[in-house]
């Protein structure tokens, strides 16, 4: 046996090195993490985000690390190379029959489920990448949009003994659940003098998700005086699934690295400032605290007041109340909504609904300063009420009119903030850019926004014609149609390189979750209205927020300017205004902004 073992060492040295470093690196893996998780009480996972605190959680579980890493490798690789070689390689090659070209969209279905399983199986983060692919028609099929959207609310429930179990753990056993024979005491036990047991029935899951599972309830509420009288309430509970803080946790410690190796990437090979990590770490920020319910409801309480002082009421867009005495950390209650996804309602509702979409997700961005991240279909739908005032056509109340569709948005564990600094730099961005005063936009708010240092002297470069290029065929002549603008990028594709490998360009952090959001909401549009421009949809509130922000003499000059974008983004032609009236209305802007 040892003789055999010398030759092995003799005729083959490298691999015998090679096979004992990885043994001797996975020994040492494996007693670290051993060690680690026998002094578990020692380093456990932050209850806020902390970047710093979740590097050295995962630094210390270096097998858990790995096998994260392979799993997604094994589960991911297989699939796109298949897919590779059915819609590219062999069409190219001409080996595929027209039986089998005839078969495209069953080939495209089974792959969608495939795609949906593996998104499924490999947890949270990998569940919201499909959720921002399944509300873009401009990109993918009907067919695979479909199973894609199956993501948004119908992932692989937990069963109710664990939901419940949840339940009882978050709240001492303070919330009871009546089976269906109990109803001949029900009213016994909720006239019960115990104010500290909340007593619920009809305990049903209507959709599983990728964080928490929802179920419909009826809370009983007991009479608290002899005028009053017991009654009933419809409530949504949202229960998270167990051990999602560490299967969270180690995809953002995973994405975390991953931005520090774009970094060092793009240091050594461009002029980039590095923004990858800090950029991701936005993301992350925000997603890890989608795990505590107290936050989201603090959000949605937020955001209802906030939207409320400024006109934006419950006749135009629905926020439920939220039940405090049954929210914690792992549960959030709050009323049933009755209501279709925006993304199923029909294309009269949508048509309406899509401007209350864009001067909501406005509001939120430009005016407030904070905003709801994640409008995927699953949060966004649509409920019918007869409102006191139309918030449409500005008629009076008619207790005979139709009910109107009103805008119901949910879930707001995905917020971000944006501080007054940033807000009125992104304002005066997009005046600038309605306006097509590009100067101004590359040489002030490029650099007031981060995507520019302030120490950059654009005169001495060409940075300035490049992006001009970029906004103006890459952007605003693509407007909302994702193809179509990779087609526009992809012919100025040159001019995008030199600006990222030439020129310290950069990304706010912000923007990380400000992309997703508008993504989403854009990508919703889209499946109502194909011809949706997000920028012409934008340019109603942004008329108004500048007007605010400028001041009244400065309306009828806006008002000219905006008029002179809408007819270009409506194809028309702006070169009638001559080169007088550019500069003219840039001295009046930079005049106002004084």
């Amino acid at each position: 046996m040892f003789s055999s073992a010398r030759r092995i060492l003799r005729s083959r040295p490298w691999l015998s090195v090679t096979a004992s470093s990885v043994a001797s690196i996975s020994s040492y893996a494996y007693y670290v993490e051993h060690q680690t998780k026998s002094q578990a009480q020692l380093l456990v996972l932050p209850k806020d985000y902390n970047r710093d605190a979740l590097m050295t959680y995962w630094n210390n579980r270096p097998i858990s690390v790995i096998h994260r890493i392979f799993t997604i490798f094994h589960q991911v690789l297989p699939f796109a190379l298949s897919y590779t070689r059915d819609f590219y390689i062999l069409p190219y090659l001409s080996l595929i029959s027209s039986s089998h070209q005839q078969n495209k969209e069953e080939m495209q279905t089974m792959y969608a489920k495939e795609l949906r399983n593996i998104l499924t199986s490999l947890g949270p983060a990998f569940v919201k990448l499909g959720q921002q692919l399944s509300i873009r028609p401009d990109l993918l099929p009907a067919n695979v949009l479909f199973e894609l959207q199956l993501l948004c609310d119908q992932v692989t429930p937990i069963s109710d003994d664990v939901a419940k179990s949840v339940l009882e753990k978050e709240f001492q056993g303070k919330i009871q659940i009546l089976n269906e024979n109990d109803n001949d005491t029900m009213s016994s036990l909720i006239n019960q003098n115990d104010e500290n047991v909340i007593w619920i029935k009809d305990f049903k899951v209507v959709a599983s998700a990728s964080l928490g599972q929802v179920y419909k309830a009826t809370r009983l509420i007991r009479s608290t005086n002899s005028s009053t009288k017991s009654h009933q309430e419809e409530i949504a509970i949202k229960i998270q699934r167990p051990e999602m803080k560490e299967k969270v946790s180690l995809d953002l410690y995973l994405l975390n690295n991953y931005g520090k190796f774009l970094d060092y990437i793009s240091d050594k090979i461009t002029n980039q400032i590095p923004f990858h990590e800090s950029f991701i770490n936005c993301f992350a920020h925000g997603s890890y605290n989608e795990l505590d319910y107290i936050k989201e409801a603090a959000n949605q309480n937020y955001l209802k007041k906030e939207l409320a002082k400024r006109g934006i009421t419950s006749d135009v867009v629905y926020i439920p109340n939220v039940y405090n005495d049954m929210t914690s950390e792992k549960v959030i209650t709050m009323d049933w909504v009755d209501g279709i996804k925006l993304a199923n309602a029909q294309i009269e509702d949508v048509e309406k609904l899509i401007p209350v979409g864009v001067e909501l997700f406005l509001t939120q961005l430009l005016d407030i300063g904070f905003f709801h991240s994640d409008p995927h279909p699953g949060n966004l739908y649509v409920i019918h009420k007869k409102a006191k005032s139309s918030y449409y056509d500005g008629s009076s109340s008619n207790p005979n009119a139709d009910p109107k569709p009103i805008l119901c948005l949910l879930d707001f564990g995905l917020c971000a903030q944006i501080d007054s600094k940033s807000r009125l730099a992104m304002t005066t961005a997009i005046v600038h850019l309605l306006n097509g005063d590009y100067d101004t936009l590359i040489n002030k708010d490029a650099k007031q926004l981060g995507f520019l240092p302030h120490d950059l002297d654009i005169s001495n470069t060409d940075i300035q014609p490049i992006l001009t290029k970029i906004l103006k065929e890459g952007l605003l002549e693509s407007k909302s149609n994702l193809v179509e603008r990779k087609r526009n990028l992809m012919s100025i594709s040159n001019e995008l390189n030199q600006v990222f490998f030439e020129y310290p360009f950069s990304v706010p952090p912000f923007f990380a979750l400000i992309t997703r959001g508008l993504g989403l909401l854009e990508g919703i549009a889209l499946s109502g209205d194909p011809n949706f421009d997000i920028f012409q949809a934008s340019y109603p509130y942004a008329s108004k927020r500048a007007a605010e922000i400028y001041g009244k003499h400065s309306w009828s000059w806006l008002k000219n300017t905006l008029r002179d974008f809408e007819l270009f983004i409506k194809g028309g032609n702006r070169s009638r205004r001559n080169k007088t009236n550019d500069e003219n209305d840039v001295l009046m802007l930079q005049s106002i902004e004084k």
